[in-house]
């Protein structure tokens, strides 16, 4: 029989099988918990029967898009930002973007993250987040959400009906400006040497950092989705408590889609943390600070867990843990091992061979001195490797 219809490859088969749930789920797993939340937080504005939940006691916690808002200093630049956002008059879900690109924010005042990364984290198109992304950047003070420097002061150069063709031209050339070519820009550009200077002096008083002028730090804008806490029984994975929680409501809205939503955040919720708690349960000694960190790679969290490898890296990819230590991914607390048949991990390789290193009584031993003394401590490791090692390592003190 002929076959008429494009061949679907083992993996757009196994996709054709799942369900809709699964495949949200999927999807919302190697996402960071402020993108999954400000997905759900859209799909919450159009459709009434999914709401988020902030949990009590959860102050100075709050999502940028949590209802009640953000707990930050009055003088900080986040604070400052989210009440200039209330004067824009945005619609419910212009706002959601906004506050999207506000938990972008470096301190500098500048946006962290390029427009498209984002937007694509964020499931809405670029070009809506750009449109938002143009009212947050006529904000006060004037420069803030650039993304180069030169940007920045022509935003500034924009507020102060200075955006002359000399000062596009020194905006245009600003590398050969730093470099003192002022007469360079001037011969390409055609325009008069002292227009070109005017423009530099100009464009001097403008500040390329306007962040910065805020005091107060930056707050926490979104939690992570699970704390390490050591008990009485040794370390154990919760979740965060200021977490915010997605219900469904009955009355309004499509319930159907709203379970949807509701079940495949909670499975991303609770996959997380079930890795989360077998990770620091192995590496229990190394956030004791008494030890290394283990040799922990996806297979034998897969094995433990039940779960398929990949699903266990898409959930270390998005999961966020905090520890006394650092908040950070779950793929941060895992290792390789340096050989096939197990031994210490490629992290306590590094960690011990920087310990050696930072010594004034080995760090001048050739590769192969200081092979034989990590073999001696049970290290298992190759000269080559000790030498790419103590490469990267040196390269990063210089």
């Amino acid at each position: 029989m002929l076959q008429t219809g494009p061949r679907l490859g083992p993996g757009a088969r196994l996709a054709a099988r799942l369900s809709a749930g699964t495949r949200l789920a999927l999807d919302l797993m190697p996402l960071a918990p402020a993108a999954v939340f400000v997905r759900a937080a859209l799909v919450a504005v159009e459709n009434p029967a999914l709401r988020i939940v902030t949990p009590e006691g959860a102050q100075g916690l709050h999502p940028l898009f949590d209802p009640e808002g953000v707990a930050a200093a009055g003088d900080s630049l986040v604070a400052h930002v989210l009440r200039q956002i209330e004067t824009l008059r945005l619609t419910a879900r212009e706002k959601i973007v906004a506050l999207a690109l506000t938990e972008a924010l470096e301190p500098t005042g500048w946006l962290g993250v390029e427009v498209a990364v984002l937007a694509r984290a964020c499931g809405v198109a670029a070009q809506e987040m750009e449109v938002v992304l143009h009212r947050l950047q006529q904000l006060e003070p004037s420069g803030l959400f650039a993304r180069t420097l030169a940007e920045c002061l022509r935003i500034q150069a924009i507020d102060a009906g200075e955006l002359t063709p000399a000062m596009e031209a020194v905006l245009e050339g600003l590398p050969r400006i730093a470099e003192g070519d002022a007469i360079g820009v001037a011969r390409d550009s055609g325009l008069p040497p002292d227009a070109i200077e005017r423009a530099v002096r100009k464009i001097r008083t403008f500040n390329p950092k306007p962040g910065l002028v805020f005091t107060a730090p930056m707050p926490v804008t979104s939690p992570p989705d699970v704390i390490a806490r050591r008990g009485a029984g040794g370390w154990r994975a919760e979740r965060h408590p200021a977490t915010p929680r997605f219900e469904r409501r009955k009355d309004m809205g499509d319930p159907v889609a709203a379970r949807l939503w509701a079940q495949a955040l909670a499975r991303r919720a609770d996959l997380g943390l079930m890795i989360a708690d077998q990770m620091v349960q192995r590496q229990s000694t190394f956030l004791d600070g008494t030890g290394d960190m283990r040799p922990l790679t996806s297979q034998e969290l897969a094995q433990a867990t039940g779960l398929h490898v990949s699903t266990v890296n898409r959930i270390v990819k998005g999961t966020v843990m905090a520890t006394p230590a650092r908040t950070a991914p779950l793929r941060h607390w895992m290792a390789r091992p340096l050989r096939a048949e197990g031994g210490a991990s490629t992290a306590a390789a590094r960690h011990r061979l920087g310990r050696l290193l930072s010594d004034p009584g080995t760090a001048g031993l050739s590769d192969a001195a200081l092979t034989q003394m990590l073999e001696g401590e049970g290290i298992r490791i190759a000269r080559r490797t000790v030498a790419k090692y103590r490469l990267a390592l040196m390269g990063r003190r210089k």
